[in-house]
């Protein structure tokens, strides 16, 4: 997952892994063209936490459930 850690923070690098945020705390990026992770930022100490990984539907059920 270090292709996260290089991205974050940088909204105009193309990584290749697209970190978009979906909520005030939820945030996805890519694996492939078919999968996505969702993981949430922890500010202190600094931590990227992954769990889930599905489709981009998948992720939009996820949103809902959350919100």
């Amino acid at each position: 997952m270090t292709a996260v850690q290089d991205g974050w923070g940088k909204p105009h690098v193309h990584s290749g892994i697209s970190i978009r945020r979906l909520t005030k705390t939820l945030f996805e990026c890519r694996v492939d063209l078919d999968e996505r992770l969702a993981f949430i930022f922890i500010a202190t100490p600094p931590e990227l936490v992954f769990f889930f990984i599905g489709n981009h539907d998948e992720v939009q059920k996820l949103i809902k459930s959350v919100k």
